[in-house]
């Protein structure tokens, strides 16, 4: 194992250490309840859906492009 590995490999695992125990803290009511939340069912962010296939789809076909080509 070279250097590179063990540098990113730990920075890896200590992200997901960090990761999993900051996940265990939930926001309180008072930033979860309150009354300017924005409101994500609405039409206005409908178009992030549409990006994230694009992206999908191009990383798709170019995926395809570099294996099976």
């Amino acid at each position: 194992m070279d250097a590179n590995t063990l540098i990113f490999g730990s920075m890896a695992v200590i992200s997901l250490a960090a990761f999993f125990y900051l996940g265990k803290f939930k926001a309180s009511p008072k930033q979860t309840q309150r009354d300017d939340r924005i409101n994500w069912s609405s039409g206005k962010y409908g178009f992030i859906k549409y990006i994230i296939l694009g992206v999908a789809v191009i990383l798709g076909i170019s995926l395809l492009i570099k294996f099976v080509f």
